[in-house]
């Protein structure tokens, strides 16, 4: 029984999330921003539509806009450079003190699993992280002037590493991607971990599974045979990644989405030591299937976002109307946030 409730309800999660594959765009209207309340895309110069993407085109809606403008965290920075023409991305970076790293020192490193040694990867200009911002052709708009297509920034990736025995400080930079989204209103997809040999079915519990920002605050459950007996088991996700963080080929993962935005954080220990990459995609600016139209496209993404919010707020009454309730902490708590 129980196990069914909790189940039921990480399905309608998932499933609702999965419909929302490209999500709304927010009605409220923008207060008038300020010299101290401007967003980092307000306080860039480039224009963030043209005709090739936004008002008048395929891409209707692309960038979109998000739940919430005016965060300004890590995240929406990243965020922010997408929508953007390939020109003007460059320069943006370059602007920002980003330095291109040489192709022989890109190739073969802990954030390019791929070998890729095309792509242009970026040092910051403290040399604290990678990044990298991924570039699509709008071949469903109109060619430009010289006959090619337009090109839009519609993903970027950044990559930090932490030496292996800093997995506290791992930790703390999960939690602060947390408060980000939190920030952001983001719906908070997936929240999950793995490792080699690990028993999903063990008690200490090994594997964190949360779907929603209440799932987050509910823990993670195991159902366990005791003499015979099903006994069900809670247990603070925080409290079982400090546990478990050192295992080796841990792995954390962490999605969530917004109106027009797909965020991830992908935790991994390897041999170089934790690897973080963080991620973000303009999903405003894909293709969808023939015949379809971002026009047509847009009043259910609204639907499905709201839907989504809607089915994380009524956890809490499922959590509480199961057989083995958890106890529900404070999300602020939770989350370090005073």
């Amino acid at each position: 029984m129980t196990r069914n409730v909790i189940v039921s309800f990480t399905v309608l999660i998932c499933f609702v999330l999965s419909v929302s594959a490209q999500t709304s765009k927010n009605t409220t209207k923008k207060p008038a921003a300020t010299a101290s309340g401007q967003s980092n895309a307000e306080k860039m110069g480039y224009a963030r539509t043209n005709k090739y993407w936004g008002p008048g085109t395929f891409y209707l809606y692309a960038p979109g806009k998000p739940n919430n403008k005016m965060a300004n965290n890590a995240e929406s920075a990243m965020r922010d450079l997408t929508g953007i023409s390939e020109e003007d991305l460059y320069k943006e970076l370059a602007r920002q003190g980003f330095a291109e790293i040489p192709k022989k020192d890109a190739g073969k490193t802990w954030f390019n699993e791929s070998k890729d040694k095309e792509t242009k990867y970026y040092y910051s200009s403290d040399k604290s992280y990678v990044l990298v911002a991924h570039t699509k052709d709008m071949y469903r708009s109109p060619v430009t002037e010289n006959g090619k297509y337009a090109f839009a920034s519609h993903s970027v990736n950044r990559w930090v590493l932490y030496p292996k025995e800093d997995s506290v400080k791992v930790l703390d930079a999960v939690w602060q991607y947390l408060r980000d989204l939190d920030e952001m209103k983001v719906i908070l997809s997936s929240f999950a971990s793995d490792f080699k040999k690990a028993d999903p079915k063990a008690y200490p519990i090994q594997q964190v599974g949360s779907s929603g920002w209440t799932s987050l605050r509910a823990g993670t459950f195991v159902l366990k045979m005791v003499d015979g007996k099903p006994k069900g088991y809670w247990e603070r996700n925080i409290d079982i990644l400090r546990r478990t963080i050192g295992m080796p080929e841990f792995h954390l993962e962490v999605s969530g989405m917004e109106t027009d935005f797909w965020y991830g954080l992908n935790v991994k220990l390897k041999k170089e030591g934790y690897v973080l990459n963080y991620s973000v995609l303009a999903s405003n600016l894909g293709d969808l299937e023939p015949a379809n139209t971002w026009a047509k496209e847009y009043p259910r993404q609204v639907q499905a976002y709201n839907s989504g919010i809607k089915a994380d707020k009524d956890a809490v009454n499922l959590y509480k109307t199961a057989p083995l309730p958890p106890k529900l902490e404070d999300l602020n708590k939770l989350m370090h946030i005073r």
